[in-house]
């Protein structure tokens, strides 16, 4: 992370409780200016709370927040020059495209020639001309999401904060609008958080990933080096598909770990063949048998069960079929090792994976 005092935005030591409930929990991020940011977590992980402080629609039971190196803590949500763009529109039923994206300068007592020409610019930016005289039950989903993008973008502020921007939008439009929002951002150039329990989403669009959990920060990274190299077993857990195994040192290539280490396995660190087929490094390889198949278009998911524990592996669709019931090979490339004891995380290699030749077993 940057020179603690560099971001554009900065929280430092930021606590929220409800009740019982601590939504915050000694929150410590910065944000460089002109990125988009992803706060990803699950439900309940307090991504929402966050945002909110940010814009001054919650205040913090205690720490700072700085925008711009000026802090906000006192300054009023309407004063602090952000942009909100929420999970359900919150569109005017009985406004048009047009005076949905002009209220909020009217508001601010722009004259009518600015206001038709910011209005006019939005509306190209975010492709919706010849829609300006269409109410919201005349639109889809995905177009509702431009208008509100539209009108967050409006009064030119210097952050644009959203609250799961796509939850409300099917899969295909969804995933159209997670490319749009990526341009739209290097466009305008706007400081930008988005809050999403969708990993997918977030490896996508952003800059840097924010994983939270309870409350409390996981990890902070670029999207890649959070899925590469997870910190926490939270994080490597929450990140991609993966399974757990108790003792992997059962595992052929993994006898040197301790008893007591347990395992995330993703789908992508384990080969599935079928008897027969050429396979490489055999020693490392176990016999397991598949419980499930799962088409997923682009591969096929198999659950398979071996030396007791199921675990997942990808076979791709042009591959001679394996069906529930049949005996194949497995091999583990690598995993995550943990203690449950410090929720610290290890990627562990196969042991066994050196040097062998190709062979049929």
């Amino acid at each position: 992370m940057a020179d603690r005092n560099n971001g554009y935005i900065r929280l430092r030591s930021v606590n929220k409780t409800f009740g019982p409930y601590k939504a915050s929990d000694d929150i410590d991020f910065e944000i460089q200016k002109g990125k988009l940011t992803a706060l990803l977590g699950p439900s309940g992980s307090g991504k929402t709370t966050i945002l909110r402080i940010i814009a001054g629609l919650e205040t913090a039971d205690s720490g700072d927040i700085y925008i711009d190196d000026k802090r906000v803590n006192n300054v009023e949500a309407s004063k602090r020059g952000i942009g909100f763009v929420f999970q359900n529109y919150a569109l005017f039923r009985y406004k048009t495209v047009y005076q949905n994206i002009a209220f909020g300068l009217k508001v601010k007592k722009w004259n009518k020639t600015a206001i038709r020409e910011r209005v006019g610019a939005l509306i190209e930016l975010v492709g919706l001309s010849g829609l300006e005289n269409r109410y919201p039950n005349q639109l889809s989903g995905g177009q509702k999401q431009r208008v509100a993008f539209a009108r967050a973008l409006a009064p030119n502020p210097a952050v644009l904060l959203l609250d799961e921007p796509f939850a409300a939008i099917d899969a295909k439009v969804r995933q159209e609008l997670r490319s749009w929002l990526r341009e739209m951002i290097d466009k305008v150039g706007i400081t930008s958080i988005f809050v999403t329990h969708d990993q997918e989403e977030a490896i996508e669009v952003a800059d840097e990933i924010i994983i939270m959990n309870k409350g409390r920060i996981e990890q902070i990274g670029s999207p890649r080096d959070i899925y590469s190299n997870p910190k926490t077993a939270f994080a490597a857990e929450f990140m991609g598909q993966p399974t757990y195994i108790d003792r992997i040192n059962k595992m052929k290539g993994f006898e040197e770990l301790p008893d007591s280490a347990r395992a995330i396995l993703r789908p992508e660190n384990i080969a599935v063949t079928k008897l027969g087929e050429k396979i490489r490094y055999a020693s490392s390889v176990e016999r397991g048998i598949v419980e499930r198949v799962l088409f997923r278009g682009k591969e096929v998911e198999l659950s398979i069960r071996v030396n007791g524990a199921l675990l997942k592996g990808p076979r791709q669709i042009e591959a001679a079929p394996v069906e529930p019931g049949e005996e194949v090979n497995v091999r583990v490339f690598r995993a995550y090792t943990y203690d449950e004891s410090d929720n610290k995380i290890h990627l562990v290699g196969n042991a066994n994976i050196e040097a062998e030749e190709s062979v049929v077993i």
